[in-house]
């Protein structure tokens, strides 16, 4: 079987899984069919089609593999792009939890500084998270129904944990410092990789005029709630790849200046001075 004929049958096996547990589903909110008759109907036809779809999943994920694809290739071709950034959203975002229960960052090493930058950034998330959680028992004091009742709560416990995830995300995924390689990232996603070297001067200065990322002329902004407050200025352009909650829309652009806001700019000036640089190079400008 040719992968585009096997490509072809498993999507097609996917649409009709999909299409079957949602007749399901409709049958019973109308009434038509009783749960233990929609349980029984999901045994006898869906288990099969679900066994289907994973023996032409393991035959495409083996063909592909054949083809020397990675296994981030792999995933977007299994399930397409949209999708596969879902997965991957979601699995860090449990990851981020449990480097944030054990207190760990992401890449973090005894000659890594961490330099975070959520500092004034995480009152609207966890406003969000404050208000999932009140209307998570408020929906389930309110709601009559049972079935309904814990549907929406196993929901509404997911939600919370994606919420959670996200503010965890940029917690243990701060930017790195080393004494040869700054790396800035935005969460998971990596922004710019930049050799000591390449960068000119360091120095403290507040920004208003950009809330949210952007390349404006030559200059990338990573804001938070009051703009940036720490300027990179370089010897020469480099690529940065803006941050976007799906990785396939991300673009790339050519930058000389990177304004970010980090908790502690001051830090950041000192660290790089003490690498033999010129003081000079590195002092506060208004």
């Amino acid at each position: 079987m040719t992968g585009q004929w096997l490509s072809r049958l498993h999507r097609a096996a996917l649409v009709v899984t999909v299409m079957v547990a949602g007749i399901d589903v409709a049958l019973v909110a109308l009434g038509i069919l009783s749960p233990g008759a929609a349980f029984v109907l999901w045994l006898t036809v869906e288990i099969p089609l679900g066994l289907a779809v994973g023996v032409l999943t393991a035959l495409r994920i083996r063909s592909l593999r054949r083809e020397k694809l990675g296994w981030n290739a792999i995933l977007d071709e299994v399930t397409g792009k949209v999708a596969a950034d879902l997965i991957r959203f979601e699995a860090r975002g449990y990851r981020a939890i449990w480097l944030f229960l054990r207190r760990r960052y992401d890449s973090a090493g005894p000659d890594v500084v961490p330099v975070g930058y959520t500092k004034g950034t995480l009152g609207i998330p966890m406003a969000f998270l404050i208000a999932a959680v009140i209307e998570t028992v408020v929906v389930h004091v309110l709601v009559p129904w049972p079935l309904i009742r814990n549907v929406l709560l196993v929901l509404s416990i997911w939600g919370l944990i994606q919420i959670f995830g996200i503010l965890a995300g940029r917690i243990t995924h701060p930017h790195l410092l080393t004494d040869a390689r700054l790396t800035i990232r935005a969460g998971h996603q990596v922004i710019a990789q930049l050799d000591r070297g390449a960068v000119e001067r360091v120095f403290e200065r507040r920004r208003w005029e950009h809330t949210s990322p952007i390349v404006d002329d030559d200059a990338l902004y990573l804001p938070g709630p009051d703009g940036t407050c720490l300027d990179l200025v370089l010897r020469q352009a480099a690529e940065v790849t803006l941050p976007a909650f799906f990785e396939h829309k991300r673009t790339t652009a050519s930058v000389s200046r990177l304004s970010l806001q980090v908790d502690d700019p001051e830090a950041v000036v000192a660290h790089f001075g003490a690498v033999g640089l010129r003081p000079k190079d590195f002092s506060a400008e208004a």
